[in-house]
């Protein structure tokens, strides 16, 4: 008995399943087709709003097709543009109005008994020709007042002419530090040294749809690079505006320079309104350009540092003359010297070189006799050198002395 008890409960399930499960039957001779979403005569909509359209077709018995059996073609009225299947989605880029249609044919090319349309009111933008604020340039830092209202336009293209409206409550300002706005005034009283912002004049038609336009205000606005950002004292570095603009006036902008040494006291300034400087002191340095124009400053400081090399001084203590191409110059490693002299005596104390010129690539002793251009014996040599850093630093006393060794 249980399996025949279970056997029918399975046999009832699967009627009931059965039921439930939609027919849909081969399109069969004369059929007919409905805009089913949205279900409207007329559609009011936004430009560039997308629409879901979907379609649902019937026999001549009423009963629903395959929609497969069926191509769906939605002629959208706008130039040429057209959509293919049962559930589409479209956007009117432009405001107007629109007859959309709904064109169905069969696997064999016979179309539906009738062609579902639907008319589309897309809202049209305004001129904002009128939105305007009372100064141009925040550089005094005032308040400034912004203006804005709009001029709908009419369509008239074709047998269905409209108009959106406009209600001034619906007229909105935005943008930086706005201290109040109503009915399409504004007030703002922008902040200083932020260069050019931009502020957006809203407004809401009687279709829901919102329209924008902006309205820039000019300040001073400048940024600029550096060139080299390392080096040793004393290091020349040139300043290039990057990009400047006030409204139309660039080359009425007055720059000047401040740099302080990030480790130093930030009060302590060294200035300058050229557009090269030279850093002598070693040091990380931060650098800030002042941008002036009548009673507008903007103040923009570069996040790279200058780093100009602390003072070095390295003596070896043995070279090799032999022209070789390797160590054939007794030679000190400098950086950042402010001043250098340098002696070299042979044992019996009589001068054989003298030099201030350390930073050519072949300055100091090639092993030659500077008086008599003979080369010098290998041995053992006396040296006194003078040197003192850009940052003041000497060097034992500003005079260093050793020997060095000349090997052959």
């Amino acid at each position: 008995m249980k399996k025949i008890i279970i056997k029918t409960q399975l046999v009832s399930s699967l009627l009931v399943l059965t039921s439930l499960t939609p027919q849909l039957h081969a399109q069969e001779g004369n059929f007919s087709v409905e805009i089913k979403q949205p279900a409207l005569d007329t559609l009011y909509t936004c430009p560039g709003k997308s629409t879901i359209y979907m379609a649902e077709g019937q026999n001549e018995d009423g009963t629903a097709f395959d929609p497969n059996q069926v191509v769906f073609t939605w002629d959208v009225g706008f130039e040429t543009n057209s959509v293919s299947g049962k559930t589409v989605t479209y956007a009117y880029p432009e405001g107007g109005h629109y007859i959309l249609r709904l064109y169905v044919t069969n696997l064999n090319g016979d179309p539906a008994q009738n062609v579902p349309s639907l008319h589309v009111f897309v809202a049209m933008a305004p001129d904002f020709t009128g939105t305007r604020s009372d100064r141009s340039s925040f550089c005094s830092g005032e308040s400034i007042t912004l203006t804005g209202f709009v001029s709908p336009k009419l369509w008239d293209a074709d047998d269905s002419p409209f108009i959106n409206t406009f209600l001034p409550s619906d007229f909105v300002w935005s943008g930086s530090n706005m201290v109040s706005d109503r009915h399409g005034v504004g007030r703002t009283e922008p902040p200083l040294d932020e260069g050019h912002l931009d502020y957006i004049f809203r407004v809401q038609d009687d279709f829901g749809c919102f329209h924008d336009t902006s309205l820039t205000l000019y300040g001073v606005y400048a940024e600029y690079t550096m060139d080299p950002l390392t080096g040793e004292a004393p290091l020349d570095v040139t300043f290039s505006i990057d990009s400047s603009s006030n409204g139309g006036n660039e080359t009425s902008i007055e720059y000047n320079w401040e740099f302080y040494e990030r480790s130093g006291d930030p009060t302590i300034l060294l200035y300058s309104s050229e557009m090269t400087f030279s850093f002598e002191r070693p040091g990380e340095y931060v650098t800030r350009m002042r941008a002036k124009y009548d009673q507008c400053t903007y103040s923009y400081a570069s996040e790279q540092l200058v780093q100009v090399d602390s003072s070095l001084l390295e003596i070896p203590n043995v070279f090799t003359p032999n022209e070789d191409g390797a160590n054939d110059y007794f030679q000190v490693k400098s950086l950042s010297l402010r001043h250098f002299y340098g002696k070299i005596f042979n044992r019996w104390g009589k001068l054989v070189y003298e030099w201030d010129d350390w930073k050519a690539l072949e300055s100091g002793w090639n092993g030659k006799n500077q008086g008599t251009g003979a080369d010098s014996p290998s041995g053992t040599y006396y040296y006194i050198i003078e040197a003192t850093g850009w940052d003041d630093k000497p060097y034992i006393g500003g005079i260093y002395k050793g020997f060095l060794t000349l090997i052959r």
